[in-house]
């Protein structure tokens, strides 16, 4: 077992996590959501993210599935074992966010289990297909023009 944890890697581990849990489309917007999701205490995830406490196995197989990441990476970038003993040539970095952050917020917004009541979904939708109609339809026809000079 390594011992590099710290503050550093406490931070880096927050960033892959925070971005994973948001590109896993699992609604978790906050650590709170996160400590629900995986019922470990915010409080721990606090100390994790600070560096001053180094998360345990069991508690990195309960997050894995949660932010859709592979286990060896949260083992790896939790200091639990060294990216070479598991053939890897660095420590993972945080992925990229997918998407823009508003385009994800609508998607939870309009998604079934969405705290909105139906209507108000119906409407946002309605709102939201109207608005880009003209944007879509220049897209179409970008598109038909491109097919017809190959």
């Amino acid at each position: 077992m390594s011992t590099t944890w710290g503050p550093e890697a406490g931070a880096a581990f927050r960033s892959y996590v925070l971005r994973m849990a948001a590109n896993a489309n699992a609604r978790i917007e906050s650590v709170a959501d996160l400590a629900r999701a995986t019922q470990i205490k915010p409080g721990v995830y606090s100390k994790w993210f600070s560096g001053a406490e180094q998360p345990s196995v069991k508690s990195l197989e309960k997050l894995a599935p949660v932010i859709k990441a592979p286990l060896r990476d949260l083992l790896v970038l939790a200091c639990r074992v060294r990216p070479e003993d598991l053939g890897l040539e660095s420590a993972p970095e945080p992925p990229k966010m997918v998407g823009h952050p508003l385009a994800r917020e609508l998607d939870t917004l309009l998604a079934d289990g969405s705290p909105l009541p139906e209507v108000e979904r119906r409407s946002i939708a309605a709102f939201l297909d109207q608005y880009l109609e003209p944007y879509r339809r220049s897209a179409r026809l970008r598109s038909r023009g491109r097919r017809n000079t190959a």
